[in-house]
């Protein structure tokens, strides 16, 4: 027996009510509503409690346009990313829009999935629209796109990319000082060979944690070796990649530093899927500490920094230029990074009985059944060959 479905009627439309309207439902003119709904201070409190209560009954609503031509601001300020399915973003947004929305000011979201055209079609539509600054997420503008957009005299705050063109505000992390940290805890552990998962290659950060990752392997003393490294584009499907890369390759690594966690995320279901233990047989590293880097099954040990404090800061800095503080130079906001030690790392498999040393100071996690997987690692055999298991896997 079918069932009938009852389709709803479409709603009515109806006309929006103005500033007339409110003005003639009060008795006053519309200069005074204006001013009441711009919250001037002369204006008697019997009348101000008048216009609010018809504005609420009427359902008013300021025309955004309207405002925009009578003060010359848009109240609106645009987001630009590259990648909107990268969990970091979303924390990002959150601060920017906290910032925002305290000062009641609208935010405009644009994905270009890095592209350069759909980004130059996203940030001109946004300045069509007269918003009153951008906020780059990852992107930035060459010489030629800053002079054919127009944007010498808009507002402008980079996060991770720096745009010089434009001398714009910049946030960013500390990632070489997080890559260090990586490097250093996982030679303090014993490991020797470490392999590092590039971000992409067009990305002046992911450049920069190569080369901490290059001056920590000298500065360790540790194995230095083209073919530890492998180039990653920041997606999780391209650590997947360099993590069987790596296992084709004449000798395997003991250790794997990614430059962001989605990478090494992807390296963690590549290894279960060669039988490869981590971090029995591999530690893994990853940078960002993404909400999922601490779900019971990842237990990713990672480099952490707040990302909704990027957010925060860089909508903050947008909004004292747009406030007016135009004169002074740029201005950069580094937030410090710090190591989380969770369920990916541990000593080479020949080294479990040895202690780490405790020169280097990380912030862990408390995860009793962590550490009790790892006790009971330790006392596995270290007599099984790593060289015959590897060739096995290969």
């Amino acid at each position: 027996m079918s069932k009938q479905t009852t389709v709803p009627e479409p709603l009515e439309a109806t006309e929006r009510p103005t500033i007339l309207d409110v003005a003639a439902a009060c008795g006053v003119s519309p200069a005074t509503v204006s001013n009441v709904l711009a919250n001037k201070p002369y204006v008697k409190e019997q009348t101000r409690l008048l216009v609010q209560q018809k504005v609420a009954e009427l359902g008013y609503r300021v025309s955004r346009a309207a405002q925009s031509l009578r003060t010359g601001r848009s109240g609106s300020v645009g987001l630009i990313i590259g990648d909107i399915s990268n969990p970091y973003v979303a924390e990002i947004v959150r601060g920017v829009e906290e910032v925002l929305w305290a000062k009641r000011n609208n935010l405009i979201l644009c994905n270009t999935e890095f592209y350069a055209d759909r980004k130059m079609a996203y940030a001109g539509s946004l300045l069509d629209q007269h918003v009153e600054g951008l906020i780059l997420v990852s992107q930035t503008f060459s010489e030629d796109e800053a002079r054919l957009l127009g944007l010498a005299d808009v507002p402008v705050v980079t996060v991770n990319r720096p745009c010089e063109v434009l001398r714009a505000d910049q946030v960013g992390v500390d990632g070489a000082g997080g890559i260090r940290a990586a490097v250093q805890y996982l030679a303090q552990l014993g490991h020797q060979r470490i392999a590092f998962v590039k971000g992409a290659a067009s990305s002046p950060s992911a450049n920069d944690r190569y080369a901490a990752y290059r001056k920590a392997v000298r500065a360790h003393g540790l194995v230095s070796d083209a073919a530890l490294v492998v180039q990653g584009d920041y997606t999780m499907e391209s650590g997947s990649i360099a993590a069987r890369e790596l296992w084709t390759r004449e000798a395997a690594p003991t250790a794997i530093v990614a430059a962001n966690d989605l990478m090494a995320i992807g390296a963690l279901g590549a290894l279960k899927e060669m039988s490869i233990d981590v971090p029995r047989d591999v530690s893994v590293i990853g940078f960002d500490d993404i909400f999922l880097s601490n779900h019971p099954l990842v237990r990713l040990t990672t480099v952490h920094y707040s990302k909704r404090d990027i957010g925060l800061n860089a909508a903050r800095l947008l909004m004292r230029r747009i406030e007016g503080e135009r004169s002074d130079g740029p201005r950069t906001v580094t937030l410090d990074t710090s190591l989380i030690v969770r369920g990916t790392t541990a000593p080479p498999h020949a080294l479990k009985g040895v202690k780490p040393l405790r020169a280097l100071k990380v912030q862990k996690t408390h995860d009793a059944d962590a550490s009790a997987k790892t006790q009971a690692q330790s006392t596995r055999a270290a007599s099984i060959a790593r060289s015959s298991r590897r060739t096995s896997q290969s």
